[in-house]
């Protein structure tokens, strides 16, 4: 046969094989495999890896797709020896290791021992990574917003589900921000206080002091922080971000200057506002100036309280629609909104005091370390939060009495207005993350912030007014024309700086919709 085919393609029996093969069906193909005892494909261990790394999956859904293409004549290489591939690649550039962590607890707070994984020297990952890019071609200076003779390189951190991750982001790629251009250097399963920030990160100041401005090849490496509020706030030794009366533009040596005066007060939590609330020294030495402001964080939160104040309106419809239904429930439509305001009230002042009591918690661990347990400053934190957490109690029992009378009637989404406007929102594509108490996310508010679907969400109030309370309905309309306009104007600086990167033009125009 080989002879025959030798002849007839002139030479060529391979080519003419290969184009009889392709003349097949799936079947024929099929059929053809199996009588040639070629049932099974092979894929190697370092080739599952490849596929494994290229696709972000963990080793549990890896077995699962194991499952699947074993049924379907696939064979992956087996676990153990991926694992051991895995063991080599790492080596030493990958470390673990036992740290004591501080969680709150009922009694103030304790510490635990946990697991702490990180990469012990970052800058050599940085090169690598800057090298492998620079071999392919990836590195890009977007146009010129990066300077030719710069690179720019993202360090952030994220607390999801019960473990932090602190990672970097080289900036002069196509797509700086996809999660394959992340490099977590660092992982914990503990809160990410200003605690715990530091027994994690403190190995890598010096190191991330030397990356600032460091020399690669013909480029200088500028370095940025970047993360959500708190975060940013944590890592600058802040313990909020506001400040006492009129506080001088913050910078890196302003921060430590202010926390070396704090300290030398004598460390007293009341009088940390007279030091613009630097409790301790930034973990690391990068300027304000290179902190990127957390857009989708900033714009979720106006969104969801322009959203909160537009169900609110929905809600203070409902209760009186609720009063002409349930006359006998409530004597007027005045006590129960003097209850409702009552709650609101407590609520707030509930949220502030859990706020101050984390900050009181994170203080008394931190001075705990500095000056020791047995110190009488020590001992009148504790006292502090003992009194605190009492306080605590106290709100939390009056907020439960106050919600028990505000919520006999019906629940918020139960009201006819306030469903009306969660239909609204699911007909432009919004659903809410239900597992997450009916959170937004960023794609959420791209959708909601167009024209015609503002117009949709405030629209909704006006119709169910019409119908459900008539008498009502000037008012309603009035009500949400204020509210369509705000968020119009929102949409309008939304539009402006959900891009990549903003431009001086951009920057002013920014600042002209903000101004208005």
């Amino acid at each position: 046969m080989h002879t025959a085919r030798s002849i007839i393609s002139g030479g060529e029996p391979s080519a003419l094989l290969e184009s009889e093969v392709l003349t097949l069906n799936d079947e024929e193909k099929k059929s053809l495999l199996e009588k040639a005892g070629i049932t099974n494909v092979s894929i190697s261990p370092a080739e599952v890896l490849a596929i494994k790394t290229g696709l972000t999956i963990p080793w549990n859904r890896l077995r699962i797709l194991r499952r699947w293409l074993k049924a379907s004549g696939v064979s992956l290489a087996g676990e153990e020896r991926m694992r051991y591939i895995c063991r080599r690649i790492v080596g030493s550039n990958l470390k673990g290791e036992m740290a004591l962590f501080s969680f709150p607890s009922t009694s103030g707070g304790e510490e635990l021992r946990v697991a702490v994984v990180y990469i012990p020297d970052v800058v050599l990952k940085v090169v690598d990574l800057l090298e492998e890019n620079q071999r392919t071609g990836r590195l890009t200076w977007h146009d010129g917003v990066i300077p030719a003779s710069e690179i720019w390189l993202k360090l952030g951190g994220d607390k999801g589900g019960s473990s932090f991750k602190m990672n970097f982001q080289i900036v002069n790629v196509a797509a700086p921000n996809s999660v394959h251009n992340t490099c977590v250097f660092c992982c914990f399963e503990a809160d990410d206080t200003v605690t715990n920030l530091r027994i994690a990160l403190d190995r890598y100041k010096d190191q991330v002091a030397h990356l600032q401005g460091m020399q690669w090849r013909q480029y200088t490496i500028k370095l940025f922080m970047c993360g959500d509020y708190e975060f940013i706030t944590r890592m600058y030794g802040l313990s909020r971000a506001s400040a006492r009366g009129h506080a001088p533009p913050r910078t890196y040596e302003s921060i430590c200057t202010d926390h070396q005066r704090y300290i030398a007060s004598g460390v007293r939590r009341k009088q940390v506002k007279h030091f613009y609330n630097c409790i301790t020294e930034p973990i690391f030495n990068i300027p304000i100036e290179q902190v990127c402001p957390p857009g989708l964080h900033i714009t979720l939160g106006i969104f969801t309280k322009l959203y909160g104040l537009l169900e609110d309106e929905c809600h203070a419809l409902d209760l009186e629609l609720a009063l002409l239904s349930y006359e006998e429930a409530h004597s007027s439509f005045d006590t129960y909104s003097q209850e409702l305001q009552m709650l609101r009230s407590l609520q707030s002042e509930l949220k502030q005091a859990e706020e101050a009591y984390a900050v009181l918690q994170q203080m008394t661990t931190y001075v705990s370390l500095v000056i020791g347990e047995k110190d009488p400053v020590t001992a009148d934190f504790f006292v502090q939060c003992e009194e605190k957490k009492k306080y605590l109690g106290k709100l939390e029992a009056e907020v439960a009495k106050s919600k028990a009378i505000v919520e006999k009637g019906f629940s918020i989404k139960e009201g006819p207005f306030v469903k009306a406007l969660d239909d609204a929102l699911q007909s432009i594509g919004v659903h809410r993350q239900q597992y997450f108490g009916g959170a937004f996310v960023g794609n959420h508010v791209h959708q909601a912030l167009k024209e015609c679907n503002i117009q949709k969400l405030c629209r909704s109030l006006c119709e169910t007014g019409k119908n459900k309370l008539p008498h009502r309905s000037t008012q309603a309309e009035h009500r949400t024309e204020i509210l369509a306009k705000a968020f119009s104007m929102f949409a309008r600086c939304h539009n402006i700086y959900d891009h990549n990167f903003i431009d001086e033009t951009q920057a002013h125009a920014l600042e002209e919709a903000v101004g208005e």
